[in-house]
């Protein structure tokens, strides 16, 4: 049965709006302050004074900034992995998709910088919050490396899951180091570099 809904008034639609709009600063000033200080850097009275808001009223939207940091993570994931499923998608061969795979690693990083340093952050506070981020990828990228190993498109030799936590841990080493100062080696170099080792191995001519 198919039952009408009042709508909202002016007064409603613009209370919701206000607190959506608040919650967006909330968000916004804990992506600078975690990328800068980390999580056990900040204080929910510093997202709140970045944002310009009483400190009670972050309370009304997170329950403490742990839930905002994994929020933050989430999102950062859920970025890249759109990203990392576009450069996958085709029939292209093995070699330009892994090309395509690393150029949309580091292309991530260069355009959310704040994101990666959130995402790949060594801050102990926020170890196990990065550490589910990563397992989650690494699950995906172990499930598209038996794709094409049961296709016949990559060698079995190398174990799905062994190989999805190595690649990962890689990525993830090299996109922090190069995000935190590009200028350590060039945009092009970064994606030559991890093209080459997930294909050749840091051996130019031995394939993995």
């Amino acid at each position: 049965m198919f039952v009408s809904r009042s709508p909202r008034s002016p007064r409603e639609s613009a209370a919701a709006r206000s607190r959506a709009a608040t919650r967006e600063r909330l968000i916004e000033s804990a992506r600078g302050l975690f990328a800068e200080r980390g999580l056990r850097g900040v204080t929910t009275h510093d997202i709140a004074r970045t944002a310009g808001v009483a400190a009670g009223t972050f309370y009304l939207h997170f329950k403490d900034k742990r839930e905002l940091f994994r929020e933050l993570a989430a999102e950062s994931v859920a970025v890249l992995r759109e990203r990392l499923e576009k450069a996958m998608a085709g029939g292209r061969d093995l070699p330009s998709l892994v090309r395509a795979h690393a150029t949309a690693l580091i292309d991530f990083a260069d355009d959310h910088r704040d994101l990666v340093r959130i995402l790949f952050s060594a801050d102990p506070d926020a170890a196990a919050v990065s550490a589910d981020v990563l397992d989650e990828l690494a699950g995906a990228v172990a499930a598209k490396r038996r794709e094409r190993q049961l296709a016949g498109e990559a060698s079995s030799a190398l174990d799905a899951t062994v190989l999805s936590q190595a690649l990962v841990g890689m990525w993830a080493r090299v996109v922090a180091w190069w995000a935190e100062d590009p200028r350590r080696a060039t945009h092009d170099a970064v994606i030559e570099t991890l093209t080459r080792i997930q294909l050749e191995g840091t051996q130019p001519g031995h394939r993995t």
